[in-house]
């Protein structure tokens, strides 16, 4: 297709072009690197000088620089290959992603595909983000190019992820290649890779990619040149007619949902509602997949729809010009919440930019909101309420914002309003006479809420626990489902990432895997079974179709109830002995991604690099020094006493390393501290039996610089200590390895 520059729709996104625009050299703009506006097939030959560190008067490119990043990515990373791409012209290799960096991604691939015998078919296919249609048509014609099928939409429309990773496992593809960045901000991009099961690659298998394209580098120095092909984009292998040929598998995914959470009493409950629910799509890619499913299933006329068009700016959603009068972007994650300690108030500065308060005012009190992300693969929730109810709300912990008077919107975290839909499930399966049939389990990150752990303590079942990523789940998936294969007559056993191994039973099943940051999935009582025949206990992509439908059926019978899900969530609390009933995320960014000059932006962001670096060192190297019998757990304390004077350890009962952070569980909360991926950012997680506890902590720990004090000195080893995050990766390696 023929690509032209965005064209921007508003003040606040003519911001944001303009000053990647006035950033931008004009040699760059004048000369694209790869010009894909060439229809006919071509080749890009990479030279020595591509290598070096970026100088545009010696036709340096940083390639070596580039690829130093993308090894780092592959072994850390938790949704893809992201980062920041120039949305004006994606060919500027001075930013992280660019069509050559994606270009030498792909081949990496490519070449390991080549190294496997047999015919490979694979789906490439994208989001709204600017470019998308760009990256998605240079992977397609560079697999063409080597004899891999890829089957692309019409006219590359967006998709949802979890739509492609459905296809793959249906089909029995090799795999696929999604161009997306989820929830992050508008100049974001990434590619998430998907393998043969539809599931993000794990990174001991990114590692194989790593190898092929340092091949690749090392071939440049040593013989001068390396030379790409591209094919024409009407090459046979470019399949542009099979995904219309089966409407994009919506059919196929209505038939998948009618034999799991689109039970006949769920879209019953949803017929029999008086209220509409509210979808918002936010980006627009949703919409296009959403609304045929629903009507498929034949309640599309109880869902309105909020931003149904495509639009890489996300509707401004998330946007601001700062009190600097400059362009500034908090993504369009609905999950960031700001806590002020001093005012004992929260607030989700993403919900805050929607103008809701505009959207809902003919909708009445009860009405549901159920916001997706630009890729569709996860799901907050939201419900109106009365102002009559703040108080009650604010005990809870629950978080709301002003619409108007007498109204509210009541924003649920993931981890609360998941909680609700593992507890409907599992309601519907005892209805239904399917709990005792089979062995249940839960599938969480350890990031995610205690919550749900204490759930399925008090109903008696295991709960596997994963590092973060959801391919980490879909990993563990797969993992119980060879063991019920090679062993079909015996319990099957997995060990979770805390060291506990769990007895899953001999026909284990499902109930719900998910994540803190709104990814879930649910697994039917009968296995799922691919056109080839292949079985699985549930699908390998988190999807906010799958939970749309199931969140929608609960907030149908809560409606029939008259129960709020405030009032659900009490209940949920209350008969489950849920202590863990308060919680928070903070992410403590250490630069400004809403930068406009990259250079100043790289290099704020390589000094952010090095605190977080820093800030994990320094917890990891307690958890695993007290793995190791290096210092017990009274000096653990000790240390963390001395860093953080102002709080108290005397409750801490143990430490742990959990593959990609360290977790401190205390008497009455847990805390989790990791990295995020190779971005500058640290995350901590808390939960517990006091709100601005958890609070308190979680700022305490992610804002650390990771500075070693005397203490930590004293009882961790200067080469323990140096080695630390290389030792961590290795114990994640060998943790995979005896699952």
């Amino acid at each position: 297709m023929r690509f032209t520059k965005p064209v921007p729709k508003n003040d606040l996104e003519r911001a944001l072009l303009s000053s990647v625009e006035n950033d931008t050299p004009e040699q760059i703009k004048r000369s694209p690197l790869i010009d894909l506006n060439n229809s006919e097939a071509f080749t890009f030959t990479l030279k020595q000088e591509h290598l070096e560190k970026f100088d545009l008067s010696k036709d340096a490119l940083g390639i070596d620089d580039w690829f130093i990043n993308y090894e780092k990515e592959a072994k850390v990373s938790t949704a893809g290959i992201r980062g920041l791409q120039n949305p004006l012209y994606p060919w500027d290799t001075r930013y992280p992603l660019n069509l050559v960096g994606v270009m030498l991604a792909t081949m990496g691939k490519i070449l390991v595909a080549k190294d496997i015998p047999g015919d490979k078919a694979k789906i490439s296919a994208s989001e709204v983000r600017y470019n998308s249609a760009q990256y998605v048509e240079l992977i397609a014609r560079l697999q063409a190019a080597y004899g891999i099928k890829t089957y692309v939409t019409k006219d590359y429309m967006p998709i949802p992820i979890f739509l492609i990773s459905f296809l793959i496992f249906m089909y029995d593809l090799y795999g696929g290649e999604y161009v997306t960045s989820s929830h992050a901000i508008s100049k974001k991009i990434a590619t998430k890779d998907l393998n043969t099961q539809g599931s993000q690659y794990i990174p001991d298998e990114s590692m194989l990619f790593v190898e092929k394209v340092r091949q690749i580098l090392k071939e440049v120095r040593e013989k001068g040149e390396y030379t790409i092909n591209f094919a024409s984009t009407t090459d046979a292998n470019i399949d542009t007619t099979f995904l219309n040929s089966i409407k994009n598998g919506t059919d196929l995914y209505v038939k998948y949902l009618r034999d799991g959470v689109a039970t006949e009493t769920n879209l019953n409950n949803i017929l029999e509602a008086k209220r509409k629910i509210l979808v918002e799509c936010m980006g627009g890619s949703m919409y296009q997949t959403l609304q045929p499913v629903l009507r498929g299933l034949g309640i599309g006329d109880h869902f309105d729809f909020l931003h149904r068009e495509t639009d890489p700016f996300f509707h401004a959603i998330g946007k601001v010009i700062d009190q600097n009068n400059k362009f500034f972007d908090w993504s369009c994650d609905t999950t960031i919440m700001k806590a002020d300690t001093k005012t004992k108030t929260i607030r989700v500065p993403v919900v805050d930019t929607a103008h809701y308060a505009e959207l809902l005012k003919d909708y009445p009190l009860g009405t549901v909101l159920l916001m997706t992300d630009p890729d569709a693969d996860r799901l907050v929730t939201a419900y109106i309420d009365s102002t009559a109810n703040k108080e009650k709300l604010e005990k809870l912990g629950l978080v709301f914002g002003e619409l108007d008077p007498g109204r509210i919107l009541v924003i649920f975290t993931p981890n609360q309003s998941f909680l609700l839909t593992i507890d409907f499930q599992y309601r519907a399966l005892k209805e239904a006479g399917l709990w005792e049939k089979y062995d249940w389990l839960l599938m969480k990150t350890t990031a995610s809420q205690r919550s749900w752990d204490e759930w399925a303590a008090a109903h008696k079942i295991p709960v596997n626990n994963t590092p973060v990523g959801f391919k980490e789940l879909a990993d563990s998936m797969q993992q119980v489902e060879r063991k019920m294969h090679d062993n079909p007559d015996q319990d099957v056993y997995l060990k979770d990432v805390f060291g506990e191994n769990h007895n899953l039973g001999r026909n284990p099943r499902l109930l719900f895997a998910g994540e803190e940051s709104g990814g879930e999935i649910f697994g039917p009582a009968e296995l799922i079974s691919s056109l080839g025949g292949r079985t699985a206990i549930s699908m390998r992509e988190k999807s906010a179709g799958e939970a749309v439908v199931i969140t929608a059926a609960m907030s149908a019978w809560l409606e029939s109830q008259n129960l709020t899900m405030t009032d659900y969530l009490v209940k949920v609390f209350d008969e489950n002995n849920i202590t863990s009933r308060y919680e928070i995320r903070i992410d403590q960014k250490y630069y400004n991604e809403s930068e406009p000059d990259i250079a100043t932006l790289l290099k704020a962001k390589k000094k952010g690099m090095e605190v977080k670096s820093k800030n994990n060192s320094y917890f990891l190297s307690l958890a695993i020094g007290y793995r190791d019998n290096l210092i017990t757990l009274k000096q653990v304390k000790e240390i963390l006493t001395e860093c953080f004077p102002e709080l108290s350890f005397d409750d801490l009962r143990d430490t742990k390393f959990v593959g990609d952070g360290t977790y401190f569980l205390f008497a009455d909360k847990c805390l989790e501290v990791r990295p995020s991926g190779t971005d500058a950012v640290n995350k901590a997680y808390s939960y517990g039996r006091d709100q601005w506890e958890c609070i308190t902590y979680a700022q305490a720990f992610s804002a650390y610089e990771g500075d070693r004090t005397p203490l930590h000195k004293q009882y961790i080893h200067d080469d323990f200590y140096k080695d630390i995050e290389n030792y961590a990766f290795r114990l994640y390696t060998e943790y995979k390895q005896n699952q």
